[in-house]
């Protein structure tokens, strides 16, 4: 005799208990797919500003290592007219506010910087076109283009341009140090005790930056400039991408002055 199986459905308890672990793993999904995306939107953020800032440095860096460039490479370095103290030399300045000139070879900032360079290898200096610099103003990275230039280590002459975009991100930081340049005293050993210790003439006199020449005296001094350059940003759609870099740059032309 043939039995007959009563088939038993699904319960509605089941049903629930079905439906509550597929939206559990359902919301698990979604999590991490939102992880996902939003760790995705803030790397393509932050390579959107780090491609920014190494660019702006890329510019400034590369300016500045030709300070100092003469065309006329056959005359004496001494009567360079792109690298004369306190007017086309390169300088770096406190800010545009105060335009204090920092010392050579100080551990301080400054977010001005100054210099010119023999842009179109004439020989002399064009005081509409060949004065340079770089300077913080109100988030903005500033370049001197152009314009009449009456006083070379002053922040506030001559034409500047915006360098960076104010419109998509913001500079907090633009700093200059020139703590790494070294001078040299061309005329040590002279076997004289210029510094006043020990009665004898040390090695610590050949550093020019402590031991000062004599104005007059005729030494020759060479200055190497080394400047540490460093930006940091934020993005103005989101003020937590945030980014800094740091790089140094030799100037390769040396300042030689005959004090």
């Amino acid at each position: 005799m043939m039995r007959l199986h009563q088939q038993q459905g699904v319960t509605l308890i089941d049903l629930i208990l079905s439906m509550a672990l597929s939206m559990v793993v359902l919301g698990g999904v979604l999590s991490i797919y939102v992880a996902v995306v939003k760790s995705s939107a803030d790397t393509l953020k932050s390579s959107k500003l780090n491609t920014q800032l190494m660019s702006l440095m890329s510019v400034m860096s590369n300016d500045i290592r030709r300070a100092g460039y003469w065309g006329d490479f056959t005359s004496a370095p001494t009567i360079n007219p792109f690298n004369q103290f306190g007017d086309t030399a390169l300088a770096v300045i406190n800010s545009v506010n105060s335009n204090a000139l920092l010392s050579e070879n100080t551990d301080a900032n400054g977010s001005c910087i100054l210099f010119s360079y023999d842009e179109n290898e004439n020989g002399a200096v064009d005081e509409d076109t060949e004065y340079f610099g770089f300077r913080l103003v109100s988030g903005v990275i500033e370049m001197r283009v152009a314009g009449t230039v009456t006083d070379g280590d002053s922040c506030t002459n001559g034409n500047w341009m915006a360098l960076s975009d104010g419109d998509l991100y913001t500079i907090d930081k633009l700093t200059f140090n020139p703590k790494n340049s070294q001078c040299v005293d061309s005329s040590e050993p002279n076997r004289v005790d210029d510094d006043g210790m020990n009665g004898i003439d040390d090695a610590a006199e050949a550093n020019c930056y402590n031991q000062i020449p004599t104005n007059g005296s005729g030494d020759i001094t060479v200055e190497t400039r080394d400047i540490e350059i460093t930006v940091s940003g934020a993005l103005n759609n989101d003020k937590d991408v945030t980014m800094e870099i740091t790089q140094s740059v030799r100037v390769r032309n040396d300042l030689i002055r005959v004090r």
